[in-house]
């Protein structure tokens, strides 16, 4: 298998291995998927198998980037998003308060119990998951995005909306020049 990938990515053109390595630390780590799965009354909820590896033993849980959902990090990806908000706050003090409620909602050294459940914090429960029986645990790249299963299909019914037809959408912007 490893071979085949060798022998199609050598047949690639200048421009396609650019873009390869351009991105490659991207492609590399990241979850990616979806899953619905039941919080019980305890709020505990299962870490879909597949992400379990990546996430390591003990991560962070906390609010995603846009303040929508739980997000669950593993240990660098999160060091790595408190870092670029500090490199904002020293551009701007407004950031602070962006830190303060980013922290505020931090929960460190998490991890699953033997069946792969975690335990989400009230907090946070409250604050995103009200009156939720089913989740949607989907990888967003960098961390797992957490919301009510009837969350994120209102937002898949949005994207269809705002987005009906991708390829367009893609060839638009691809056709944009200098922007």
């Amino acid at each position: 298998m490893v071979q085949v990938a060798e022998q199609l990515e050598n047949m690639l053109n200048e421009k396609q291995t650019a873009l390869l390595n351009k991105y490659r630390h991207l492609i590399q780590r990241g979850f990616r998927g979806a899953y619905v799965h039941g919080i019980d009354a305890k709020g505990r909820m299962i870490i879909p198998a597949p992400f379990r590896q990546s996430l390591g033993e003990k991560f962070y849980i906390c609010m995603t980037p846009d303040h929508k959902a739980i997000a669950v990090y593993p240990k660098h990806e999160w060091e790595l998003r408190l870092c670029t908000l500090l490199e904002l706050a020293e551009k701007d003090m407004r950031m602070e308060r962006v830190i303060n409620q980013f922290m505020k909602y931090t929960y460190e050294d998490c991890e699953c119990d033997p069946q792969g459940r975690v335990l989400l914090p009230q907090k946070l429960r409250s604050r995103f998951l009200p009156e939720a029986k089913d989740v949607e645990i989907s990888g967003a790249g960098t961390h797992i995005r957490v919301m009510r299963n009837e969350d994120a299909q209102a937002e898949e019914e949005a994207f269809n909306q705002e987005i009906p037809d991708v390829l367009a959408f893609e060839a638009e912007i691809a056709g944009r020049k200098g922007e």
